[in-house]
């Protein structure tokens, strides 16, 4: 069996500043309809993650060797949707068969927000 090659493409995110964005994420991870992302729209700003910006995403882990996997969940829909526990197969490199996942942690995004500047009355 071939080992899986990751493949990666843009997929359409629907950020909470009202903004949608191009972001990347693995094929195999942009195909499961669960995570609402959809297919990438031409001219869509590219989403730039960042210490003060980072997308809503969830992590899965193999609960008997403690393998994980993560990636953004485009709309927050499809977030609220998805619940602790929840469980999907994903092929993993050496293993013929599709290894089991569970959903272990669900994580906001984060959207850097405004800068407000108060200017204190100078003293006479």
């Amino acid at each position: 069996m071939p080992l899986v090659q990751p493949n990666f493409d843009y997929f359409t995110y629907e950020s909470a500043d009202g903004v949608d964005y191009n972001i990347r994420a693995g094929k195999e991870w942009g195909a499961i309809t669960e995570h609402g992302l959809a297919a990438r729209v031409s001219g869509q700003p590219r989403y730039i993650t960042s210490g003060s910006r980072q997308p809503r995403k969830v992590i899965y882990k193999d609960l008997t060797t403690g393998r994980s996997k993560s990636g953004p969940v485009g709309t927050s829909a499809a977030f609220d949707a998805l619940t602790i526990g929840d469980t999907h197969d994903f092929p993993v490199p050496d293993q013929t068969a599709d290894v089991t996942y569970t959903l272990v942690a669900k994580v906001g995004e984060k959207v850097p927000g405004s800068v407000i500047q108060s200017f204190l009355a100078d003293h006479a």
